[in-house]
């Protein structure tokens, strides 16, 4: 096994038996993470995932205490093109909705409309702006970490966003999820931040739910470190904490090291 290709070490990779016990435990550990860098640095700067399987995540952390949001920067890690922005399922609006009011002044949105190549040089230049504490996501049923998605993802992208035709698997889990009423209702392009992007992040927490996720997580953690799956790529990284329910952690083998969390 290479150093490319190691499994997430024993303390990173954590079970819980419930979606809300594994969303807490998420919660929990992100809330620590910003508490550490603000105590450090004053300010914090953290990127978010919008979806279901982030929602317990995001709760606890915006009730967590001890938080100063009006120091805290937070920005996401991909946009629907084309969406209204008040839309209910675009990415910017779920955040808007979940995080606490005093954080709202530091809401940094992606931009739905207008040329995405301008827009990908201003949100560019936010992410460039400051280094970035945390990153908080979620992995796809395809292994796609944001919208990087299986055979048109580049590690080594000099990019920091890119605009992104979605796939099939990715649209259709948005209407599973029931956040659009059919696959056409469903964005066929976004705007991503890159892999080396989401690998800038000093930390990175993710929250992956569900069995239909369980084939994605297993090809992430033991298979090859590859285009073809993402979220593999997440090895790679050395601060990175996951945190799965049971059904997602489903197809691990039996030998994988895991941390166990206490359910609700």
């Amino acid at each position: 096994m290479s150093t490319t290709e190691r499994p997430l070490s024993v303390d990173s990779v954590h079970v819980a038996p419930s979606d809300t016990a594994a969303g807490a435990a998420a919660g929990q550990a992100a809330a620590r993470l910003l508490q550490d860098a603000l105590s450090r640095r004053g300010r914090a700067r953290v990127v978010f995932a919008s979806a279901p399987s982030q929602d317990r995540m995001i709760r606890t952390l915006s009730a967590a205490p001890g938080i100063d949001w009006s120091r805290v920067e937070s920005l996401h890690l991909d946009e629907y093109r084309g969406i209204d922005p008040e839309h209910r399922a675009g990415f910017g609006r779920w955040l808007a909705d979940r995080l606490p009011s005093t954080a709202l002044p530091g809401l940094r949105r992606i931009r739905t409309d207008g040329d995405a190549r301008a827009e990908i040089e201003r949100y560019g230049e936010v992410l460039d702006a400051a280094p970035v504490d945390l990153v908080c996501l979620g992995i796809g049923v395809n292994g796609h970490i944001a919208f990087n998605e299986p055979g048109d993802t580049d590690f080594a992208d000099a990019a920091l966003l890119r605009e992104v035709p979605l796939a099939h698997a990715s649209r259709q889990q948005q209407v599973d999820e029931g956040l659009f009423p059919a696959l056409a209702d469903v964005p066929t392009h976004a705007l991503s931040l890159t892999v080396p992007a989401i690998l800038r992040g000093a930390a990175i927490v993710g929250t992956v739910l569900g069995a239909a996720k369980a084939e994605a997580v297993a090809a992430a953690l033991v298979g090859p470190v590859t285009p073809d799956v993402p979220a593999s790529v997440l090895r790679t990284h050395g601060a990175v904490s996951l945190f799965l329910d049971a059904a997602a952690a489903s197809r691990l083998p039996a030998a994988f090291p895991v941390t166990a969390v206490a359910g609700d």
